[in-house]
């Protein structure tokens, strides 16, 4: 049993010594989150909708038309025998719209508000990516700091096992002092074996969604992951005017209201200026040449179709409410969030220091209790308890530090600050423009479909 024992002194040794350290969290999710699989549907999503307020603003234009035609044509004429020719039909239609109840207007404002929508919800993803992001490279410096923790109890535990074991060869020592000495060790190496197999899971968890493994020894984090607002007042402000959930349902009910209006738009009439020229031959049982031009200018109007376009109305004024009691309910899930993350980042800071000063008192018990057991004046069992004393305390400790961090980036995440506040960039829609990666680094959509188009430039 004492090889085993030596064999994990060596192995405790070799974990506790520090390894050089790798990236920091800054870059380590600056350098994965253009590469998630669920920020990278966002951005396409986006840039989907800008092609969306393209096509709505293609309705300004002309639409310009040709034709083709040639076949076998049959004519029969009062009077006139029948007649077949060989037909053929060339045209050219050129039609512009001038007036459709606004129908144009309303459809590329509702595509523009999609489109800030969308960037709203890319932001959206990208701050809630950046928030797991955080957790897991966190969890995963945790599960470091408590398997070395674990190592290091394993060392004093095997170290007290050789003391007992030389003092019970030497006659000073008894028979239950080695077993209860044995028994502890062994709970030691239990500990330290799961503390393992929990840094095991924090690296598949990292490397699940960094998207690459780990690298040997993270680099530590500051204990104040980023400046906070000073107050919750302020973070409630901040939230409230920066948070991209607030923009995505703000962006989903003016789209609401454009496309109440362009339902409205069918109440109108529509006018069109149509120009055709055309060039037929062996048209309606004449053979020869036949040529036209026309330029008119069309009404239409609908006078009735089932009470049709009214339910369309109707139905856009249920669908703006809907998207107002969406925004009423994000506003107070974003409010929650952010109360409930203050309160575990305000605990938890007061919680480390009393956690602090218990793991001092509980290392000064221990190496007292160890100088006492040394001449006998305190038992092997109140040695081992103080150990684990100090193992329970570092430990708690260390939770509270990681918690304390993560709640930082959860205040952050919940204020819509948390990719500023790292310094962390979108991901860019249109990595070709300069133009374009100078708005998207600011988080800033297009306004217009005129913006929109010229991004394609």
């Amino acid at each position: 049993m004492t090889t085993n024992y030596l064999s994990a002194l060596s192995l405790a040794i070799v974990l506790v010594i520090p390894a050089a350290q790798g990236a920091g969290l800054r870059q380590s999710i600056a350098d994965s989150i253009a590469d998630n699989p669920v920020v990278k549907r966002a951005l396409k999503s986006y840039q989907a909708v800008t092609e969306e307020v393209r096509a709505a603003a293609g309705g300004y234009y002309p639409s310009v038309d040709a034709t083709l035609g040639y076949g076998y044509e049959w004519t029969k004429t009062s009077g006139i025998d029948d007649v077949e020719l060989n037909r053929r039909e060339a045209r050219l239609n050129v039609n512009q719209m001038l007036f459709d109840g606004f129908a144009t207007r309303s459809e590329v404002e509702r595509q523009e508000a999609r489109m800030r929508s969308a960037m709203a919800n890319l932001r959206d993803v990208s701050e809630d990516y950046v928030l797991e992001a955080g957790r897991a490279y966190l969890e995963l410096l945790r599960r470091e700091q408590l398997l070395n923790s674990a190592n290091e109890t394993l060392l004093n535990h095997v170290r007290i096992y050789e003391q007992i074991k030389r003092r019970s060869e030497s006659g000073m020592g008894s028979l239950s002092a080695i077993q209860q000495a044995e028994g502890r060790l062994a709970l030691a190496e239990v500990n330290a074996l799961a503390a393992e197999n929990n840094m095991r899971d924090a690296k598949a968890n990292y490397q699940r969604i960094f998207g690459v493994a780990p690298e040997e020894n993270l680099e530590p984090v500051d204990e104040m992951v980023a400046p906070l607002p000073e107050t919750l007042e302020q973070a409630q402000l901040e939230s409230t005017e920066n948070h991209p959930v607030m923009a995505v349902a703000q962006a989903d009910i003016e789209a609401a209201i454009a496309q109440r209006e362009a339902a409205e738009s069918r109440l109108y009439p529509r006018l069109d200026l149509e120009i055709e020229r055309r060039w037929d031959d062996n048209l309606d049982g004449q053979p020869g040449p036949n040529e036209d031009l026309t330029a008119m200018l069309r009404l239409r109007y609908n006078l009735y179709n089932g009470g049709e376009d009214a339910a369309r109305v109707r139905r856009s004024e249920h669908q703006l409410g809907e998207a107002q009691a969406i925004q009423r309910d994000a506003m107070r899930q974003a409010r929650q969030s952010l109360d409930l993350s203050w309160n575990a980042y305000e605990i938890l800071g007061r919680q480390m220091e009393f956690l602090s000063e218990h793991l001092d008192a509980s290392q000064r018990t221990r190496d007292a209790y160890q100088k006492q057991f040394d001449i006998g004046q305190r038992t092997l069992l109140d040695l081992l308890d103080t150990e684990n004393e100090v193992f329970s305390a570092r430990n708690q400790l260390v939770e509270a530090q990681i918690d304390h961090q993560i709640a930082q980036i959860r205040v952050l995440n919940a204020t819509g600050s948390l990719l500023s506040s790292l310094d962390i960039p979108l991901p860019q829609p249109f990595a070709d423009s300069q133009e374009d990666k100078g708005m998207m680094s600011n988080g800033v959509a297009p306004e217009s479909a005129e913006d929109a188009s010229a991004e394609a430039g």
